[in-house]
């Protein structure tokens, strides 16, 4: 027969346990077996244990931490036939601790309160498990601790001078005899009282009774004294939040002098400053005074001191100074405009604004300009520099121009600050097609004169030329029209010299062949007339032929004797 289920025990020593203690858990069997059944051998197992040491029924936590809290340990067991029980029930684990990290809110070990407003509340926390109990004694002078509170929070209205004393929070643990105390010690006085006030720049002295307003140079270690009237007699004297170190010297009647040079100080730093006299009491004293820190003028603008801009444009100036008293303005270099000054927030920072018009590009470079006041002066320039479109090409004019080419010329403009490079675009008025060529030149200078030739025209035909002057930010043109020449063809007057030369030829020949006709016919008559005089005719034939070989060289003598003679024989 199998025995029933059952459901184990588990029990913990200490039952309260703290942080640092070991914890022993016992898992005890409440299992019945039938008779001849009995059996004693059981294994035990524990759950939810991440760390400890087993011992057959036993698991053993050494060292308990806060990091256990939480933790569920249960535990069940095994007989000798397999057969499991079922899980305890679950202990929790959760060790106390405490008091520990103590605090006293406000932190102080000593407070200053003033007779008749309110102590506190000062705060007393500690951490423990559970919660602690608070208890706030109070021992005067020379008397035994007495309970007043039994709170964390002290608080005490309308506090008296007897109350001065020792105040003690004492924290105790409801499960142990731990505890923790901590003291304050709270000393019931009154407020100071700032009486008067002096200022030394080592060249003058200012007395002040009533607020008023100081100039001072900026470079100057100015000293400042006060007469206070304070209980106790080291008040924590204030300067616009910044605490100085003071010497004092105690002049009686309760009233003592303290004196102190106040931090180097600049321009900015003019303006309303507090002077506060504090020794923990209330809110001790504070007086106001206006200081006027002189300097002379800086500038405090962050822009880059270059400007780009271009021919034709209007530049706004403005820039910001630091000044104590006001500045004044002037420019080093002749724009035709003034300086206006603005005071902006503050009485020592001011807007200065004024314009610039750039006319040509030798209003380009640095400019300069004198700031002033009664402290001194500065010097502050800034830069013009060019940032445009080339000029257009200046006096863009045509040289001769025949009938197949065109000289062109023109004045180099301002190049916009930039590398400037120029093409010549040209096409006939009857047609939308341009065409582009580019001008090769060596380095440019503003004013310089470039001829350009353009070839390849046609004849008799108005063209428009374009010239752009180009860089990286664009280009700028200049054009105009012009009209090639006719042609002259030669070819029709060499074929009327040639007509006339022929003419010439052929007159020429007609005549010597007229007086190589007349002289053979002359020959003939002679020699049939006269055949008995051999001796004349052959004189006669020789004359002839004498004739006949200069007929070239008097060629043009006999073509005017032989039409003569045509004319008369005709």
């Amino acid at each position: 027969m199998q025995a029933r289920r059952m459901k184990p025990t588990l029990t913990s020593l200490p039952g309260r346990p703290f942080v640092g203690d070991n914890i022993t858990f016992t898992c005890n069997s409440t299992q019945s077996w039938p008779e001849r059944n009995i059996t004693s051998k059981l294994s035990y197992h524990f759950v939810g244990s991440p760390r400890g040491e087993t011992d057959n029924n036993q698991l053993t936590i050494h060292t308990l931490t806060k990091l256990d809290k939480g933790k569920y340990i249960s535990c069940q067991y095994t007989d000798e036939l397999g057969v499991v029980s079922i899980m305890s029930e679950t202990i929790t684990l959760d060790p106390y601790y405490g008091p520990e990290h103590v605090v006293l809110e406000p932190g102080y070990t000593t407070i200053n309160v003033t007779e008749g407003t309110i102590l506190g509340p000062i705060n007393c926390t500690a951490n423990c498990n559970p919660e602690c109990t608070y208890n706030w004694k109070h021992k005067a002078e020379e008397e035994r601790f007495e309970l007043i509170l039994s709170i964390q929070t002290l608080t005490i209205p309308d506090i008296k001078k007897s109350q001065t004393g020792i105040y003690r929070c004492r924290i105790d643990h409801p499960f142990a005899k731990a505890y923790y105390r901590t003291d304050i010690s709270v000393n019931v006085q009154y407020s100071p009282k700032i009486k008067e006030i002096w200022f030394d720049d080592t060249s003058q002295l200012y007395r002040l009774s009533s607020p008023n307003t100081f100039n001072f140079s900026e470079d100057v270690n100015l000293q400042i004294t006060l007469r206070i009237e304070s209980n106790p007699t080291n008040p924590k004297i204030m300067f616009n939040s910044s605490s100085l170190e003071i010497q004092y010297s105690i002049k009686g009647n309760g009233y003592i002098d303290y004196q102190s040079t106040l931090p180097s100080l600049n321009c900015e730093d003019s303006g309303e400053f507090t002077i506060r006299a504090i020794n923990g009491i209330s809110n001790g004293d504070t007086r106001k005074v206006n200081l006027t820190i002189l300097c002379k003028p800086r500038s405090v603008t962050t822009e880059s001191r270059k400007i780009e801009t271009k021919v034709g444009s209007t530049d706004h100036i403005v820039m910001y100074v630091v000044s104590s008293p006001l500045p004044t303005v002037e420019w080093c270099r002749v724009t035709g405009y003034d300086w206006i000054v603005k005071t902006e927030t503050y009485d020592y920072r001011y807007e200065i604004s004024s314009k610039i018009h750039v006319r040509s590009e030798l209003d380009f470079g640095v400019y300069g300009i004198r700031i002033c006041n009664l402290k001194g002066c500065i010097k502050d320039n800034f830069t013009l520099t060019p940032l445009d479109k080339p000029e257009a090409p200046r006096n863009l004019s045509v040289g001769p121009i025949t009938c197949r080419s065109v000289n062109i010329s023109w004045v180099a403009g301002f190049n916009g600050g930039y590398n400037q490079t120029f093409s010549v675009q040209f096409k006939t008025t009857d047609s939308d097609i341009w065409n582009s060529t580019t001008v090769h030149t060596n380095e440019i200078k503003t004013g310089s004169a470039i001829y350009f030739t353009l070839d390849q025209l046609k004849p008799y035909k108005s063209y428009e030329v374009m010239v752009l002057s180009t860089n990286i930010h664009g280009s700028r043109n200049a054009s105009l029209e012009f009209k090639t020449k006719v042609e002259l063809h030669l070819s029709s007057s060499s074929k009327s010299a040639s007509i006339t030369w022929l003419w010439v030829g052929l007159g020429c020949g007609i005549s010597l062949l007229l007086v190589v006709i007349f002289s053979l016919l002359v020959f003939k008559t002679k020699r049939n007339k006269d055949k008995r005089n051999e001796s004349r005719t052959i004189d006669a034939h020789r004359t002839l032929t004498d004739t006949n070989d200069h007929s070239e060289i008097a060629t043009n003598v006999e073509r005017h004797v032989d039409r003569s003679k045509m004319k008369m024989g005709e």
